[in-house]
C-alpha cells in the first residue's frame, strides 16, 4: 500500500522528476591512471629467476606490516588493458624500489563476479620478474576486492 503524498511535496517531487536527464550510457570512458612512464630498457635478468618460477600465494603471518607504498586502481579496465596497465604499474613500482602494493579490482557482485578480480591472481602469475607473492587485502584496504602485491628487489650491478 503506498502513501500519498500532500500536494506541495507532491509538486516538489513533479518537478524533480521532471529535471532528470537520462544518462547516456554508451559515452561512459573509463578513466586511466597516471601511471609514471619508465623508460623503455629492458630488465636485467634477476639471478635465479626464470620466467617459469611460480609467484606464491602470501599468507597471514606474512602480511602482519604490510604498507602498501602505491596502488593501481583497475574499476572500469577492459581485461586486456587492465593487464597492460598492471605491468607498467609493477614495472614501475619494482624501479621506485617499492616493496609492497595494493592493486584494487573490485569485488562484482553476486551475480556478476568482477572478471579483473578472477584474472588478476593468473596476471600475477605470469610476471614473477617483477612480483615474490601476493594476497587478498586486510578488509580495511578492500578486502577480496584488492590485493597486496609483494615487489621483488630490484637486481643491483
Amino acid at each position: 500500500m503506498t502513501k500519498k503524498l500532500p500536494p506541495d511535496e507532491q509538486a516538489l517531487w513533479d518537478a524533480v522528476v521532471k529535471s532528470i536527464k537520462p544518462i547516456k550510457h554508451d559515452t561512459v570512458v573509463a578513466k586511466i591512471p597516471n601511471v609514471l612512464k619508465i623508460p623503455e630498457r629492458p630488465l636485467l635478468p634477476t639471478p635465479g629467476i626464470s620466467r617459469t618460477q611460480k609467484v606464491e600465494a602470501l599468507h597471514a603471518n606474512d602480511l602482519r606490516n604490510v604498507r602498501p607504498e602505491a596502488q593501481l586502481d583497475l574499476h572500469g579496465f577492459t581485461q586486456a588493458a587492465g593487464e597492460m596497465a598492471l605491468r607498467e604499474f609493477l614495472k614501475n613500482a619494482l624501479y621506485r624500489n617499492l616493496r609492497w602494493v595494493r592493486i584494487i579490482t573490485g569485488k562484482g557482485s553476486p551475480n556478476n563476479p568482477s572478471i579483473l578480480r578472477e584474472q588478476t591472481p593468473k596476471w600475477l602469475q605470469s610476471m614473477p620478474e617483477f612480483v615474490t607473492g601476493y594476497a587478498y587485502a586486510k578488509p580495511d584496504d578492500g578486502g577480496s576486492g584488492a590485493f597486496y602485491v609483494k615487489i621483488r628487489r630490484k637486481v643491483r650491478i
